[in-house]
């Protein structure tokens, strides 16, 4: 569309009209029919392609077809024809070149495997990067799902700040797997980064001899696991990492004149990134005579885990059992951040109680007079969650 600066005697004026100036008797200029025919036929094309029906009256229709094309946006999107992780899309009108914040959207005919790249109406294909400005990872883009790029020229890319039903979001949490029994973790498609919280199995309490007339025995409690958690990265991680679970400390058994020691927990390890190492069992304990004051201590933690770089601490000691004078006071088992640790049991007849959910310690046990002797608890096995995120 232009003035008719090839029609004859036309009279545009530096390539414009101008009026009849009848004082310095100079003609205005000609309007010829082919070029106001062309001009109304343009502007009609853009109120037709609107939906818009003509109208004579309705001097506002041009207006009301541009902001309607404009919401309709479909000069901006257009369905993909290249392949996976090879995008392309023809837009009408073309475009032509990049410019720093071209806006364009696509619906995407494959979903991506790994990085990819964009190119609209055949220009050079440029690499598509994520809102975290890294190359996209498997299944940010699923096929079917519109996707919306803007083109960056600091970066020379094609950002991808929205896929419908990908997981372009940068932080989602993609879900959390929880390990109570060793086993391979294996990452789930599109995770860069993980959470990993874990405790080491929890001490167990150590059983207590038989009692005479004169005698009574008690136990303190076991000592919880130790506590990790780590933010990794899935370059650290690779594709897969070995989980570790750490055993529950076994109780500690019945013996004539000493209670039998009770086992300690066992490491849980995430490969060999992070490890959280098990809490000590409760020792053998002796008889007592009365009267008599004894104080008889828990299992003791092992040494703080490793890795666990946002927490790494070692787990708690058992509280001890006590006796003043032939009152008993069994210790009670050490709580863990995933577990409460087991009651001290100093009633006839109790068991000892086990620790409760994961690394606790398990609870101690007293007997009074002439008590047969007793088995200690076992503590709470050790536990690994991964939370996973794009």
């Amino acid at each position: 569309m232009d003035y008719p600066k090839s029609v004859p005697s036309v009279g545009l004026v530096n390539g414009k009209f101008v009026n009849e100036d009848v004082i310095a008797g100079l003609p205005g200029s000609l309007i010829p029919a082919t070029w106001g025919n062309s001009v109304t036929d343009e502007l009609l094309n853009v109120v037709k392609s609107a939906g818009l029906e003509p109208s004579e009256t309705d001097a506002t229709q041009v207006l009301q077809a541009v902001k309607k094309l404009s919401q309709a946006g479909e000069d901006k999107h257009a369905s993909d024809l290249g392949a996976a992780n090879l995008y392309m899309a023809n837009y009408a009108p073309a475009i032509t070149a990049l410019k720093d914040g071209l806006a364009l959207r696509f619906t995407a005919g494959n979903a991506n495997t790994g990085a990819s790249t964009f190119a609209p109406n055949g220009l050079l294909p440029k690499p598509l990067v994520n809102l975290a400005l890294s190359a996209l990872r498997p299944a940010e883009i699923v096929g079917g799902s519109v996707c919306a790029v803007v083109y960056s020229a600091a970066l020379d890319s094609w950002v991808l700040v929205y896929a419908s039903g990908g997981i372009a979001l940068s932080g989602r949490l993609l879900g959390v797997k929880t390990f109570t029994a060793s086993g391979t973790y294996v990452p789930a498609v599109g995770m860069k980064n993980v959470l990993v919280k874990m405790v080491g199995g929890g001490g167990g309490s150590a059983g207590i001899p038989a009692t005479g007339s004169n005698q009574i025995s008690v136990s303190g409690g076991g000592a919880s696991g130790g506590y990790a958690e780590a933010w990794l990265d899935s370059a650290a991680i690779g594709s897969s990492q070995t989980i570790t679970i750490g055993s529950a400390g076994a109780s500690g058994p019945i013996a004539e004149g000493n209670g039998g020691s009770a086992g300690s927990g066992g490491t849980s390890s995430f490969g060999s990134l992070v490890s959280a190492p098990g809490g000590g069992g409760g020792n053998g304990v002796a008889l007592l005579a009365l009267p008599g004051f004894g104080l008889y201590t828990g299992g003791f933690p092992n040494q703080a885990p490793s890795g666990g770089n946002i927490v790494s601490t070692a787990g708690a000691a058992g509280s001890p059992g006590i006796c003043v004078n032939g009152s008993v006071l069994a210790g009670h088992g050490a709580s863990s951040p995933l577990g409460s640790g087991g009651y001290g049991s100093s009633a006839l007849s109790v068991a000892a109680a086990p620790g409760s959910g994961y690394g606790s310690g398990a609870g101690g046990i007293g007997n009074s007079v002439n008590r047969p002797g007793r088995q200690g608890g076992a503590g709470g096995p050790g536990a690994v969650i991964i939370y996973e995120y794009a």
